[in-house]
């Protein structure tokens, strides 16, 4: 494998495998032959694969880093991994050892098909060793499906030995012993399986298992013309969602003609985009810079000024998890392509395997708007925010159904509210008074205002994207569009939805620079006039009101994703202020109710 081994690791590794495999040598030797002195030889051995773990993990500092944005950290974490396991391994021998020990009728062992699992351990650690060291896809495959095989031996052996306790003068405590035994070489095919994972990790450089690695083999051979492999893809760890997907660029790890001809034009075509052409991909991949960005360093680094229009040469999108979930992102871009075609990344394949399914998906280029508002000048935010003001305006006026509907905002806050007390259990009611007056709690702000609310429908629905965060829309500056991403909230609803989420999710970036932070909360507010101004020509007289309560429900979700409890408690108490300020106005005089953005958007 092409990567640095730590200092010692590599020798270290070597006599850890050798260790274990001894042990497992000694073990078999036993099954066959059961004698005390080849009990001790194991039993004496305990601590010694332990100690040899330890010492690679020590050696690879890099493998604590939890973010694993590089491959030389996933090659120690891959590493270390790797030892975990072969220390686990030796565990599980002494403990099978253990209980062989204890069974008085050496003739109930079935020496022949435990012998043969545990020569299926052996190969499996003299592969762990040799995967690692060559970068192996094949070896670490067959080493992650030496978990079948270990669970069939152990399955069929459970059966055999089930039925023999179903007898009546069935030595019970000896089947008991054996029982325990195939349950130890069940855990050992887990081992063997999670080593073989780790191993694809580091060949591939991002955290994979085998389900996963299963996927995107299958959608690679989909994508191409059969000339790359996965193995020959670069996977590029992109974001991780909340709701447990992952999103991943797959870039080819052989130089393209395309790649040729970028470099060989460089100097002659300075101001066209490297990745005008797409290749086919999921913009989510777009969330790369800005997922990065979010508790690093960028957080307080000011917009450079320059217009960065290059972007990663990704093939595809790699985006797997829950069956559900995937799915409904699926369905969800599908629908955008035929109610308002273009807006959404193509779906190139659709791969479902058990309860996991993966997609590939079309790499967009671009920016997301929140690495924009983060590291790009004010000039090229001014521009994106016009370009999306312009996209949403006819998104909307295309979409748009003349039928009433109401978002349920307040319905949607109650929902989330244990989540947030959960993160910040500070925020509950407890009594609190003002002047002596007594202050009402949240909830009883919210049950007032959803009796508000069922009488302020939205005068018609569009589609919507339904969870329409700074994070998931893109913007490409050479072609000065807007695309979409993240879709599986899409849906026919009122429109003020997306505007208060767009809003709050300005306000919600944590920064240090009071530069930086004030200039996004010019931008929001900016936005918020312009949607003000569009409800004005649509003669939505009630926008107003339910900008409000979609604010409010905003401000309050979102502290649930805030641990800092200064910003938190902002939001918390603008949720309040909005719902205190709404219900205090007439609602006999709709038209005349002005929400004071300007306060709300400024620290």
């Amino acid at each position: 494998m092409d990567q640095a081994w730590p200092e010692s690791t590599r020798d270290n590794l070597r006599f850890l495998c050798s260790e274990v495999d001894s042990q497992y040598g000694w073990l078999q030797a036993f099954v066959s032959a059961p004698t005390a002195a080849m009990a001790r030889k194991l039993l004496e051995r305990q601590g010694y694969a332990e100690n040899l773990c330890q010492r690679i993990e020590q050696a690879c500092p890099e493998a604590r880093n939890h973010k694993r944005s590089h491959a030389r950290a996933r090659f120690q974490q891959s590493l270390v991994e790797v030892a975990s396991g072969l220390a686990r391994l030796s565990e599980l021998a002494r403990s099978c050892l253990e209980q062989l020990i204890r069974v008085d009728d050496v003739q109930l062992v079935d020496d022949v098909v435990l012998v043969k699992s545990l020569r299926r351990v052996r190969r499996g650690i003299l592969r762990s060793e040799m995967s690692l060291e060559n970068g192996s896809l094949s070896l670490a495959l067959k080493l992650a499906r030496s978990r079948e095989k270990l669970k069939r031996d152990s399955e069929g052996r459970i059966r055999a030995l089930t039925g023999q306790l179903k007898k009546k003068s069935a030595p019970a405590e000896d089947l008991t012993h054996l029982l325990f035994v195939a349950r130890e070489i069940s855990q050992m095919g887990e081992v063997l399986g999670q080593l073989g994972e780790a191993v694809i990790s580091a060949t591939l450089g991002q955290s994979l298992n085998f389900e996963r690695y299963a996927s995107l083999t299958h959608l690679v051979n989909e994508l191409g013309d059969g000339s790359q492999t996965a193995g020959e893809m670069r996977v590029d760890t992109l974001a991780e969602t909340r709701s447990g997907s992952r999103i991943s660029g797959i870039a080819s790890e052989k130089p393209s003609e395309r790649a040729v001809e970028k470099v060989s034009d460089k100097g002659n075509d300075k101001g066209k985009p490297a990745n005008d052409k797409q290749q086919g991909s999921k913009s989510k991949d777009r969330k790369t810079d800005a997922s990065k960005s979010k508790g690093s360093k960028s957080r307080d680094r000011k917009p450079t000024g320059d217009l960065p229009l290059t972007s990663p040469e990704y093939l595809a999108i790699f985006k797997d998890g829950l069956g559900r979930k995937v799915e409904e992102e699926r369905q969800g871009v599908e629908r955008w392509h035929d109610i308002y075609p273009g807006i959404a990344p193509r779906i190139l394949s659709h791969h479902q395997q058990g309860d996991s399914a993966a997609l590939l998906i079309e790499h967009l280029p671009g920016m997301t708007l929140e690495h924009l508002l983060i590291n790009e000048s004010s000039r090229l935010n001014r521009t994106a925010q016009q370009a999306l003001v312009e996209t949403l305006h006819s998104v909307w006026t295309t979409t748009r159904r003349d039928k009433p509907v109401t978002a349920g905002h307040m319905r949607q806050l109650l929902k989330r509210l244990s989540d947030v007390y959960q993160i910040h259990p500070e925020f509950r009611h407890c009594g609190a008074s003002l002047c002596g007056r007594e202050m009402p709690s949240l909830e009883a702000l919210i049950e007032q205002a959803a009796g508000l609310e069922r009488s302020l429908e939205a005068p018609f629905a569009v589609y919507i994207h339904g969870d329409f965060n700074v994070d998931n829309i893109l913007f490409d500056p050479a072609k000065q569009s807007i695309r979409f991403i993240d879709l599986h909230r899409s849906a026919y609803q009122d429109y003020v939805q997306d505007v208060s989420v767009h809003m709050v999710s300005h306000y919600r970036l944590q920064l240090t620079d009071a530069a930086l932070r004030a200039r996004i909360l010019a931008l929001a507010l900016s936005f918020g006039q312009q949607m003000r101004r569009f409800a004005h020509e649509q003669g939505d007289t009630t926008f107003e009101w339910r900008l409000a309560l979609g604010l409010a429900r905003s401000f309050a979700t979102s502290t649930r994703f805030i641990l800092d409890a200064g910003l938190a408690g902002r939001m918390f108490n603008r949720a309040r202020f909005i719902l205190e300020h709404v219900l205090g106005a007439d609602p006999e005089r709709p038209a005349d109710y002005r929400i004071p953005l300007e306060e709300l958007f400024v620290d």
